[in-house]
């Protein structure tokens, strides 16, 4: 005869779990199974009891993978206080206390359970719930002596009763840690195969040049004086910086104008689509993944930045020092600001960014049959690609699924793209 009680999923809620041992007592004495067992009279401050508590959650942890699922969702539970025709409760301690006293026996690597209280007819039982069995899962065993146990025991739940494992079902716990959980099987691909990068050493000389002209303009500036006429400034403002002031004001002038410079490079560089790089990751499989990360190493000589960083801004020209002795003005510079680009659409709980020599994205749910498109990186090579294709590799993992994928992406010089820049130099 089995409990009077629904057990076709885990008992989690205090309602529940008040229900099971409500079933508990209403049951006869024959009707413990493999996933409950039921105990009266155990003193909770004592060494031995948490000791004995301790087997039997190694017990409910050894259980078949296969058989365990098919009552309670695979959990098993340990009531103390408890026995078929009454309720007699037990004495409370503080729970804290009953973990760290159990904790010894178990091991740091042992198998998870969480105890509460259910009160019933005004006594307080003891619920233990033990994390259902899984494939991989080690093999548990007691990690202290105690009574006429010893440490490296191994305990299984037979119908009724928990047992010291015999060779059969150490063999069959064996095969369980052996057995790997199912490997994920995502695909990375890029949407535009192989990936096409330019040479861009026009970047560096572009801000080079620019810049040394800029400098040129900001002396200027500083060797810039008022007429005077009998020794008096005859303009109507009066400008109290010295020269040295003025050579401050210039440097962090020409350092704000040489990022300006670079922003606008690199916004026209994402708004042209130079070395764009579009991933499309991929679950073909009827189950979701969580927590995936995306890892990509960039090959020697390739460097990466995120489109979006460059997308949906303008970036404003600073303004240059007033030369010595003159009107304050704003001077316009020969580079007009870039207007900002329309920014892709944010893409929920997903991470994308560029660390060192590798591109990493994390994406917080991938769900069955799903693809999802990665925000835009944009690859640059400052010299020019060998011959041979470049090969970039990449891999997939993902917290509930055991085995990384890996594979390469190719990256090679566009003709289109190098033409361009062969044209832009010739131009110079």
């Amino acid at each position: 005869m089995a409990l009077d009680v629904d057990h076709s999923k885990p008992f989690r809620t205090p309602l529940q779990l008040r229900s099971l041992v409500e079933a508990v007592k209403a049951a006869g004495e024959h009707d413990e199974n493999d996933w409950i067992e039921w105990k009266s009279n155990y003193n909770l401050s004592e060494k031995q009891t948490k000791a004995t508590l301790a087997r039997h959650i190694l017990a409910m942890a050894n259980r078949s993978v296969e058989k365990s699922s098919q009552a309670a969702g695979g959990f098993g539970y340990i009531l103390v206080g408890v026995e078929p025709g009454s309720v007699s409760g037990i004495a409370t301690i503080d729970l804290a206390d009953l973990e760290s006293g159990i904790r010894p026996y178990l091991g740091p690597q042992g198998p998870e359970w969480i105890p509460s209280y259910v009160t019933v007819d005004g006594n307080e039982v003891l619920v233990i719930s033990v994390d259902p069995p899984k494939d991989g899962d080690p093999i548990y065993t007691l990690h202290k002596d105690f009574d006429r146990y010893y440490a490296g025991m191994i305990f299984v739940r037979r119908t009724a009763q928990t047992s010291i494992a015999g060779p059969g079902e150490v063999l069959r716990l064996t095969q369980r840690a052996q057995t790997s959980e199912e490997r994920q099987s995502l695909t990375l691909e890029s949407v535009v195969n192989p990936v096409e990068v330019p040479p861009w050493p026009l970047l560096d000389k572009a801000i080079s040049s620019t810049l040394e002209t800029e400098v040129e303009v900001v002396k200027a500036g500083r060797r810039k004086r008022p007429p005077r006429k009998n020794g008096f400034i005859t303009s109507v403002s009066f400008d109290p910086r010295s020269e040295g002031d003025y050579d401050r004001e210039a440097r962090a002038y020409l350092r704000r104008f040489k990022d300006y410079l670079f922003n606008v490079a690199m916004q026209a560089y994402v708004r042209d689509g130079h070395g764009l790089l579009r991933l499309r990751l991929m679950n073909a499989q009827e189950r979701s993944y969580q927590q995936v990360r995306v890892e990509l190493d960039l090959p020697e000589g390739i460097s990466a930045f995120l489109g979006d960083d460059y997308t949906g801004t303008k970036f404003q020209q600073p303004r240059r020092p007033t030369p010595l002795g003159g009107e304050y003005s704003i001077i316009g510079s020969s580079i007009a600001s870039m207007q900002g680009i329309v920014s892709a659409r944010t893409i929920p709980d997903v991470h994308m960014r560029v660390e060192g020599n590798s591109i990493l994205c994390d994406v917080t749910s991938l769900r069955a049959e799903e693809t999802l498109f990665l925000p835009p990186v944009h690859l640059m090579a400052p010299e020019r690609l060998r011959e041979a294709p470049v090969m970039m590799p990449w891999s997939l993992t993902a917290v509930n699924a055991l085995g990384r994928t890996r594979g390469n992406l190719e990256i090679r010089m566009g003709p289109e793209i190098e033409k361009k820049a062969d044209a832009a130099q010739e131009g110079e």
